[in-house]
């Protein structure tokens, strides 16, 4: 029993392993079979999305091929359409350029039959302008012409008709329109000098005589004596007394160191003065050349030159140089050529740079004294007589675009000057108004007039200041130039050496000009503002209208 029993048992353990076997069998079988499924649907899976992929990529290649396409067609059309336009372009421009060819052919006829009728009527018209610029520089050259006839008829009368006859020729000028400035100052100082020869001679002039009593700086004749003493020490001119008629004035003293009372001076030896001058067609001829030649050789206008006069000496012509100053013509001359031939031809190189004020100082000995100035006592206004003595050192004063600074000169005792000759009065009011001018004051010596007469253009030494920059009344840059200087402080005409004390007695006066000067041509340098310096080039823009007298304490 125990061992059916334990058979048994070894049976069914048999068969329970053995049905567990199959059952494990038959698991594993399920699960290869699912696993296999599960393959199968993913190979199947990832065939679709392969698939899938292929027929997307198919799909762009398909557009890509279709866009690239595309664009080969558009390509094709775009290079068509550049084609046909050149195509359009190219007949046009033949178009064009027909018509072009067209319109030159008739722009060259015309010009042809323009240039035909031009050389039918340039001979006359070169004539014509040719002739007219000859006249109008004879009109130029008439007043040289009428001065050296007036010369000649003032050689061959009495002593007394030449003094009238100057003085009366001397009232002319200023109201000469066919001169220039230039030729009026000219002129005027040759007839004065001549004038002043001839009431010399005549007895017409007294002396200055010397104070010996009331040596106040009040006392006219003080002051009289004084600016005497101070012209022949500092510009060896003489100065005398006479009538009103025949008086100078003061601004013949004053305006003497402008640039318009200077020339420049060639000396021809070849030639005869009496010869040339004594028939006027040979006059105006010669002096016609000697402009043409002269503006040729240095590349001007003939319009820059004017003939100032012409004098004994072989046979002079002095002139001036518009638009040029001298270091400018100096310089003109040195590097060209043409012009050097021309002034080796005419005047063997020399060429003079003068000014009147210099003739003086140049003349020495007794003909200096034939060179001077006349004053009478109607060339005074007692009336604006005054003194400063109380007054504060300074105000404002002058046109709103020009307000500076007035020192009064305390100290001083001033001696009103007629001006009446200057017609309307706005300049020497005080009211602000736009035409008044500046007051500036001046010595009788000017540093800017050292030399004597240079020779080959030598500028006068003493210009300290000529060539700064200083800004014009238009605001644009210029030199400052030669002219003459003031300064707007009556101490600094003393303290530098501008008006110098003249002894009389036990008492030293020195003379100051108090002017009225346009503040339009005043000219002054940054370097000229801290010591008070300024320059007016031309005298026709001052105007003296008193005298100082300052007694030295």
């Amino acid at each position: 029993m125990n061992l059916l029993y334990y058979l048994g048992s070894i049976l069914l353990s048999a068969i329970v392993f053995s049905f567990f076997q199959y059952c494990r069998r038959e698991e594993e079988k399920l699960r290869r079979k699912r696993l296999l499924q599960e393959e199968n649907k993913r190979r199947i899976g990832q065939e679709k999305i392969k698939q899938e992929e292929e027929r997307k990529q198919q799909i762009e290649e398909e557009n890509k091929r279709r866009i690239e396409q595309e664009k080969i067609k558009q390509e094709e059309e775009r290079k068509k359409q550049i084609e046909e336009e050149n195509r359009k372009r190219i007949e046009q421009e033949k178009i064009r350029q027909e018509e072009e060819r067209k319109r030159q052919i008739e722009e060259e006829n015309r010009r042809r039959i323009e240039q035909e009728k031009q050389r039918w009527q340039y001979d006359d018209e070169a004539k014509k302008n040719l002739k007219q610029q000859e006249q109008i520089i004879k009109q130029h050259i008439q007043p040289i012409t009428q001065q050296t006839s007036i010369q000649k008829q003032i050689s061959k009368q009495p002593i007394k008709q030449q003094i009238q006859t100057l003085n009366q020729e001397i009232i002319k000028i200023d109201n000469n329109n066919n001169a220039t400035n230039i030729q009026k100052q000219f002129q005027k100082h040759q007839y004065q000098q001549q004038l002043f020869k001839k009431l010399k001679d005549s007895g017409e002039v007294k002396e200055i005589p010397h104070v010996k009593q009331n040596i106040e700086a009040s006392n006219p004749e003080v002051a009289l004596y004084v600016l005497k003493e101070s012209l022949l020490r500092d510009q060896n001119r003489e100065l005398l007394q006479t009538s009103k008629q025949y008086s100078f004035g003061f601004d013949s003293i004053l305006g003497a160191y402008g640039s318009d009372q200077s020339c420049l001076k060639v000396r021809n030896t070849n030639l005869d003065y009496d010869t040339i001058v004594n028939d006027n067609q040979l006059l105006e001829k010669h002096l016609l050349e000697f402009k043409q030649k002269l503006s040729i050789s240095l590349n001007i206008s003939i319009d820059q030159i004017e003939i100032l006069g012409v004098s004994k000496g072989s046979f002079e012509i002095n002139f001036q140089i518009t638009g040029k100053n001298i270091d400018e013509i100096q310089q003109e001359i040195k590097n060209n050529q043409n012009a050097q031939q021309f002034l080796n031809n005419y005047c063997n190189g020399k060429i003079e740079y003068l000014t009147y004020f210099d003739q003086a100082r140049a003349a020495g000995g007794n003909q200096a004294k034939e060179l001077g100035v006349t004053l009478s006592s109607d060339d005074f206004n007692p009336s604006h007589n005054m003194s400063w003595d109380g007054f504060h050192e300074k105000e404002q004063r002058g046109p709103p675009y020009h307000r500076y600074d007035y020192y009064f000169p305390i100290g001083c005792y001033g001696f009103g000057l007629n001006v009446r000759k200057y017609g309307n009065d706005d300049w020497i009011k005080m009211d602000g108004n736009p035409n008044e001018w500046r007051i500036l004051y001046h010595g009788t010596k000017n540093y800017a007039v050292n030399g004597i007469v240079k020779n080959n253009l030598q500028a006068r030494s003493g210009q300290n200041y000529a060539d700064f920059d200083c800004v014009d009344e238009s605001g644009s840059k210029v030199k400052v130039g030669n002219g003459i200087y003031f300064s707007s402080d009556f101490h600094v005409c003393i303290n530098h050496g501008y008006a110098n004390y003249t002894q009389i007695g036990n008492k030293q006066f020195a003379v100051i000009f108090m002017s009225r000067v346009n503040p339009k041509k005043i000219r002054q340098s940054d370097q000229m503002k801290s010591i008070k310096y300024f320059v007016v080039n031309e005298s026709i823009y001052v105007r003296p209208y008193r005298i100082l007298l300052h007694e030295k304490k």
